[in-house]
């Protein structure tokens, strides 16, 4: 007979993975706003459908802690993972609604750089999402070690990037670097959020493994 390592609650792994998914689209739909900058107002629509589902999907993941007694792992890392992953999307959407409200013309090249980036890292949550179910050691650590080295690698662009609108050489007019500031920013904060995920993960497996 084979062990469990989680009870059985499949509903959760279930949910988890379309919010994974549902994040995954949205970063490709926020890369796709920045490589081709047409139509910014529809494309950041289209985003805020996709924070609009990814709430409803937290709220029942929410709701499914209130009403079940048995769940796969830690309640407190069910609502922290799940939280986090929101964040994600919120911080993706509120910067695509920055780049519209600033009436942008084109992005800057670092944030087209820092979209890249969280499109991979969105990739690789998904993929990472899936392996909580069953557990699988290998997959979710190196889904650590990837999340880890995108994250690296986006501080050191978004360290070059301020580094940038603060270039004197440039002279950007004050309004010019107070809007890019907030909106890499925005996304460094995306960035960032997909390590709480991955820290959550961590958390899991050192708990389960």
């Amino acid at each position: 007979m084979k062990l469990r390592i989680f009870p059985r609650e499949e509903s959760y792994f279930d949910l988890f993975d379309e919010v994974a998914a549902n994040l995954a689209e949205a970063a490709r739909q926020f890369l796709d706003m920045v490589e081709d900058f047409v139509d910014p107002e529809m494309k950041a629509k289209r985003l805020v459908e996709a924070e609009h589902e990814g709430d409803r999907l937290t709220h029942a993941i929410y709701s499914r802690l209130n009403s079940t007694f048995i769940t796969p792992f830690d309640r407190e890392d069910i609502h922290s993972l799940a939280g986090h992953l929101d964040d994600v999307l919120d911080a993706i959407e509120a910067a695509a609604d920055m780049l519209v409200l600033h009436r942008v013309t084109e992005p800057l090249d670092a944030v087209i750089e820092q979209a890249r980036l969280i499109d991979r890292a969105a990739k690789a949550t998904a993929d990472g999402i899936r392996n909580l179910r069953g557990l699988k050691l290998e997959p979710l650590r190196s889904y650590l070690i990837h999340i880890n080295d995108l994250e690296n690698e986006g501080d050191r662009l978004y360290r070059r990037a301020r580094a940038d609108l603060y270039n004197f050489d440039a002279e950007h007019p004050a309004r010019y670097v107070l809007m890019w500031k907030d909106i890499v920013e925005q996304l460094e904060e995306a960035l960032d959020g997909f390590e709480h995920v991955a820290h959550t993960v961590e958390t899991v497996i050192i708990k389960h493994a």
